[in-house]
């Protein structure tokens, strides 16, 4: 079939069950097909080569698009929607089909359209390259029914350079930083950092959430009171605490030691177990007296951007028993020399304790610690309630509550803050205004936010802690775990809640395409 008779470019947009009538039409004719696959979110000239010399292989050239909801490649991305995308290419007389795939990588698209030549560039031709290690199985994919896959070889842009240097999708401080960046570290070298990770034994510690979203829809005040109503939605269960930190840690590290507590008739038991990476192997203190920390956020939904309305909190009201804690020192006297890394990620909510807080300090591994402020724990639960740490991540205002000072600079209480617990690095976290980085050695850093919007902001600096005490646990630069705890926070504000925990597969492609 030739879509040369075809007078609206739009026509070639055509559904799976469209294009696999009409290919196995084109067969019986003695067609050659030929398919390319990608994101394709800025055309340039590079594409134009590559369609042109993948046209010249055969006879149909069929281009599959991701969908935006599978665009790994960080905030920001895709800048242009699968519509504009589609229409795009459909525009181009090279390109004879265009189907939007059904699925996050190509070899599903592969087995359906059957191309006899698959086509890529030549910057997958090695395919131990590729970050996502995709390639080998679509290659497997094309010659399971008799395809080839041939590489291009012509000038090669990036979309994503492109994107990052004409677009307004990252915040304006970001490429200076990366700039700087560039010079004292390739991107070779961060993604081999990135991998060695994976060595890592890991100790995480802390209070065990399950986070609730119920989404509402406002309706007002009452026509009978002065009390708000709102009606109830959709409603979303989330890992959260130290369970989240957990999952984000073991998408990087080789094993993963979780220390917490849940409720002994724990109502949600089976979704822990479920929504735990199977790298994480959970030590269980029980509660008998109360349940699980369940937080349940009332919120809406506009678009993409999540409004919090309110949240209450039940469960985990009593702090451990003596018998619990006696347990988990225990633990810890017999098995902390084992591990790499001991994270606390401390929420105040009756975990822990100073008898507990003791044994953590005295601990022959590496600490890093968060100790956070939040609505059950206002003014008591600061960091200084531990003697030591070597590495301390907290965010603005928990910093300054912990050393009781409101207007100091932010340097100032950074080396107040590492002198009082013998750390030798702490990370501020700052929101939209980014990190601010310190080491006792005299080095600083401005990180700025990688992301100029977000969908969620809860949960981005819990990712942040995760990735970047693995660094400093490392002893990796401070520029290399500023950056990468950035990158974790930039990926978690796009998502509500704790859908999810980074995964390290997005994270090296987010990592890639800020390189570019």
């Amino acid at each position: 079939m030739s879509t040369k008779s075809l007078k609206n470019p739009l026509d070639k947009i055509k559904s799976f069950q469209e294009i696999e009538a009409l290919l196995e039409s084109s067969r019986k004719n003695g067609l050659k097909i030929v398919q390319c696959h990608g994101v394709f979110d800025l055309l340039h000239p590079g594409h134009l080569r590559h369609f042109q010399q993948a046209k010249a292989q055969g006879d149909l050239l069929v281009v599959s698009v991701t969908p935006d909801r599978f665009v790994n490649k960080g905030p920001g991305r895709p800048a242009f929607s699968e519509n504009l995308r589609l229409e795009a290419l459909a525009c181009l007389s090279d390109v004879d089909f265009v189907v939007l795939n059904d699925s996050s990588d190509a070899v599903s698209a592969i087995r359906r359209i059957c191309p006899n030549f698959y086509v890529k560039g030549s910057e997958y031709e090695d395919h131990s390259a590729d970050v996502t290690g995709k390639i080998s199985e679509e290659a497997d994919a094309v010659t399971s029914f008799g395809g080839k896959i041939f590489y291009t070889h012509d000038i090669v842009f990036s979309s994503s350079s492109l994107l990052n240097k004409y677009f307004d999708s990252i915040p304006k401080e970001v490429p200076e930083f990366l700039d700087n960046l560039k010079k004292q570290h390739s991107t070779d070298e961060i993604l081999e950092q990135l991998d060695a990770l994976a060595d890592m034994k890991v100790l995480v510690i802390g209070d065990a959430i399950i986070d609730e979203y119920q989404f509402a829809e406002p309706m007002g005040q009452s026509g009978k009171g002065l009390h708000m109503v709102a009606r109830c939605q959709d409603r979303e269960i989330f890992l959260g605490g130290s369970l989240i930190i957990a999952n984000h840690v073991a998408q990087f590290a080789k094993e993963v030691t979780l220390v917490t507590a849940i409720g002994r008739e724990c109502p949600y038991s089976n979704f822990i177990s479920n929504h735990l990476d199977p790298k994480v192997t959970p030590q269980y203190v029980f509660l008998e007296d109360s349940q699980t920390l369940v937080k349940k956020r009332y919120v809406t939904k506009d678009g993409k951007m999540i409004t919090k309305l309110f949240e209450t909190y039940s469960g985990q009201e009593k702090p451990l028993k003596q018998y619990q804690t006696s347990s988990i020192v225990e633990f810890l006297t017999q098995n902390a020399k084992d591990f790499d890394l001991i994270l606390v990620s401390d929420f105040g909510n009756g975990f822990t304790n100073p008898i507990l807080i003791h044994e953590i300090c005295d601990a022959p591994a590496f600490l890093a610690l968060n100790a956070q402020t939040n609505s059950g724990n206002r003014g008591f639960n600061v960091v200084t309630n531990y003697r030591r740490a070597d590495y301390i991540s907290l965010n603005e205002p928990e910093l300054r509550l912990s050393m009781h000072d409101k207007t100091s600079s932010l340097l100032g209480l950074s080396v107040d803050i590492c002198q009082l617990l013998n750390a030798s690095t702490v990370s501020v976290t700052r929101g939209v205004q980014g990190m601010f980085c310190y080491q006792s050695s005299g080095s600083k850093i401005h990180i700025p936010a990688f992301s100029n919007s977000s969908v969620d902001r809860i949960g981005a600096g819990d990712a942040y802690l995760s990735l970047s005490s693995l660094c400093m646990a490392k002893k990796y630069p401070l520029i290399i775990g500023g950056f990468l705890g950035s990158i974790a926070a930039a990926m978690s504000v796009q998502m509500v809640g704790n859908q999810e925990a980074v995964k390290k597969t997005q994270f090296s492609k987010y990592l890639i395409r800020l390189m570019k």
